[in-house]
């Protein structure tokens, strides 16, 4: 269990016996915990049942929320349980989260102040493609090249739109029924081209003839995943999409990712050293991935060899059938 983040003048650690508190730190008084109080008289937070039974079974436990103590005040913490020390750490979070709401603010406003220039700067290069004298070969190169150049500016803003309303949890859920390999056959459609130029095929294994899940957000995941296989693939290679009721997997035979690097594959804007010789990119899709499956409650994953190819993974929460 990490507990590097704590600031002993800040933090408060709380020693339990079932779930009655027996010791703590100045900290935690000030916060209004009492010798012999029961838990629920001093703090409470929205998932405090979880902590009940993780106390009870004597189970780790571990979330991020806001918490409430008696005193009617209210901070955002990290909140540890450590069942073999029977301690409760209560790290405060207030001014990171003061931080990422600044970052999101930015983001968000400079996303908004983009997009305008941007879409008139779309609108004028289409009717150029659309309607302009210039029918050399060259002058339509140049205009094409733009164009490409716009969309992709357009795609970074959107997903960095999305990251953050993800990352603040912002973006609401939407459940419906629907059949998941309608969703991959048109996300293969939208790469035709690109599969077409590589002579790569996607070879589709749905096992799973209706899911209940928010069809964006797997719409979503499954475009980077395969985005990604189709960029690092060799050309004349197949890439393999399998989707069950509980496992969505994206399996390519492309040039992996090197070991050292493997920690960093769900950073934003992290590209691997050989990766800008394969395929342009963002660096933004893997993590738009990682945050779609915290707030979906789905767990993602990879396998990689260097040279020989990558597995992604995603486990979908029990609630998707």
């Amino acid at each position: 269990m990490r507990l590097s983040a704590m600031n002993p003048m800040r933090d408060a650690v709380v020693r339990m016996e079932h779930m009655t508190v027996k010791d703590f730190n100045r900290q935690a008084s000030q916060m209004g915990f009492k010798i012999d109080h029961d838990i629920f008289s001093c703090i409470s937070f929205d998932n405090i049942d979880q902590l009940t039974r993780a106390i009870i079974l004597s189970q780790d436990f571990e979330t991020k929320t806001n918490l409430y103590f008696l005193s009617d005040v209210s901070q955002y913490s990290r909140i540890i349980y450590d069942s073999q020390t029977k301690l409760l750490f209560i790290i405060d979070l207030s001014e990171e989260a003061h931080l990422k709401k600044v970052k999101s603010d930015v983001v968000m406003s400079i996303s908004h102040e983009l997009r305008t220039p941007l879409s008139v700067a779309l609108g004028n290069v289409q009717m150029l493609k659309d309607f302009s004298d210039f029918k050399d070969e060259e002058s339509e190169k140049k205009i094409d090249k733009t164009m490409k150049s716009l969309k992709k500016l357009e795609k970074i803003i959107s997903q960095l739109s999305l990251l953050t309303q993800a990352e603040f949890g912002n973006y609401s859920l939407r459940y419906e029924i629907f059949e998941p390999v309608k969703v991959i056959e048109e996300v293969v459609s939208d790469y035709q081209k690109k599969l077409d130029a590589k002579t790569i095929h996607v070879k589709i294994d749905c096992q799973a003839q209706t899911i209940k899940a928010d069809r964006f957000i797997i719409y979503t995941i499954l475009r980077n995943l395969i985005s990604n296989a189709i960029k690092y693939s060799h050309s004349d290679s197949t890439i393999v999409c399998t989707f069950t009721e509980r496992l969505i997997c994206v399996k390519d035979t492309g040039i992996g990712i090197r070991e050292e690097e493997r920690i960093r594959v769900f950073e934003r804007f992290f590209r691997g050293t050989e990766s800008f010789k394969h395929a342009q990119g963002s660096g933004l899709g893997l993590p738009l991935v990682k945050y779609l499956c915290e707030i979906s409650g789905y767990k993602v994953w990879f396998e990689s060899k260097w040279l020989i190819g990558s597995t992604f993974y995603v486990q979908l929460s029990k609630g998707v059938a």
